[in-house]
């Protein structure tokens, strides 16, 4: 350690020459997750460290601001191994590499580190679920005379909202006439998500067109209820396989071989 150099001048060279695997993140936004531990970590009673006596309000300080730190790197979408060798390079910066005094706590402090690196990895994959989910599903061109949505999960009206949406753009870019709206796999419903996805009926008559609705249960004809929507003014059909024969019908294609995609699909729907 050079005399008279601060644990962040430290840290940031031992960084450097460390080169870690950081993906795309810049040393600098590593460096600057890290600066508020340094001073902590400086600051740590030497005679409790030596004795491995943690309990005090420093040390559960330390550990917790730790805690955090693991959880930022890995929001920065960092490695594990990463995550550990950056918070190694902390420590030795923060304590003469060749001090064993510190190797108690060093062993705590990785614990914290890991602690927070898995919240923060579960928090990563959960806001990208979330993002996922937000994006309008984009509706399928299954035939020339045709659009189909098919929705999976749980959504929010607001992205219900927009796949409607995207429906009619499709439809109107496509000059397509009908669509086909299946809300087998949709999830919860409620009154604010059956007004959703129903208003595909009413922008499919905007466009002179039809929609076929299917997949609908107990569940949505209650939300549908709820929402003073009149299903029996819809196109409401059984199942999937039923919605693409009453589309390819409408479309005036009375025979499954002059289209070989619409014979593809009803054939997979009938196994």
């Amino acid at each position: 350690m050079k005399h008279g150099e601060s644990a962040t001048e430290r840290f940031e060279a031992l960084l450097v020459r460390a080169k870690p695997a950081k993906g795309g993140v810049a040393l600098r936004e590593i460096a600057a997750e890290v600066q508020p531990l340094l001073s902590l970590l400086s600051e740590l009673p030497a005679q409790q460290l030596a004795s491995g006596d943690f309990d005090s309000f420093e040390f559960r300080e330390c550990l917790m601001v730790l805690t955090l730190v693991g959880r930022r790197l890995a929001l920065l979408d960092l490695t594990p191994t990463t995550a550990i060798q950056v918070v190694r390079l902390a420590l030795i910066a923060a304590h003469d590499a060749e001090d064993s005094r510190a190797d108690g706590f060093s062993q705590r402090a990785i614990a914290a580190v890991v602690e927070g690196f898995v919240l923060g990895r579960e928090e990563r994959v959960a806001g990208e679920a979330e993002r996922v989910a937000a994006m309008p599903i984009a509706p399928l061109h299954i035939d020339d005379a045709a659009f189909a949505l098919i929705i999976t999960g749980v959504h929010e009206p607001t992205v219900l909202s927009e796949c409607a949406d995207a429906l009619g753009r499709a439809m109107l870019n496509a000059d397509v006439g009908i669509a086909i709206v299946d809300l087998t796999q949709l999830g919860e419903p409620n009154r604010e998500r059956a007004t959703a996805i129903f208003a595909a009926d009413e922008i499919t008559r905007m466009l002179g067109g039809v929609c076929f609705f299917t997949g609908l249960d107990s569940r949505w004809t209650a939300a549908a209820s709820d929402a003073h929507i009149a299903l029996e003014a819809m196109h409401i059909t059984r199942n999937l396989a039923e919605a693409l024969a009453a589309a390819r019908e409408l479309s005036g294609r009375t025979s499954a071989r002059d289209t070989p995609k619409w014979r593809i699909l009803l054939d997979r729907l009938r196994r």
